[in-house]
């Protein structure tokens, strides 16, 4: 089965080689209004491959995001739910700026977390799903939005 790549991986790629091919140019040219324009040509190619980076990893600007993936980071086979509840309180302290992950599902073989939006638009729905066996975590999957 093939599959063709995705257009903003197209757009981004084609703005890596624009911008590879600009910059070349800019340092062989000796006038310095072209050679401005050039550089400035390369930035405006190189635009979509840095969108498609910040698209690609939003933990990069989104703090909640951030934080929420260094909880799910954290949580290590073997521990015991007291354990993950005890790192979730000293990833997210009462006092502290970020709202504690929502728990949705709590039974004897799983937790269900889903990171607390904090009125924000996007992303909104991420999930931890953890699966536990005689009280120690046997799997834990990632759900993003």
């Amino acid at each position: 089965m093939s599959s063709s790549p995705h257009p903003l991986f197209v757009l981004a790629a084609l703005g890596c080689v624009a911008t590879v091919i600009m910059l070349i140019t800019a340092c062989k040219v000796r006038r310095a209004g072209l050679k401005l324009l050039l550089v400035l040509i390369s930035v405006v190619t190189l635009a979509p491959a840095g969108l498609l980076l910040l698209a690609l990893h939003p933990e990069w600007t989104d703090e909640r995001l951030r934080t929420y993936k260094e909880f799910y980071e954290g949580i290590e086979l073997g521990m015991t739910r007291a354990e993950i509840m005890d790192w979730q309180a000293r990833k997210y302290p009462a006092e502290g700026g970020r709202k504690r992950p929502l728990l949705m599902i709590e039974d004897d073989r799983s937790l269900t977390f889903f990171m607390d939006p904090e009125n924000a638009a996007e992303p909104n729905c991420e999930g931890i799903i953890l699966a536990f066996k005689e009280g120690k975590l046997k799997s834990k999957t990632y759900s993003p939005d």
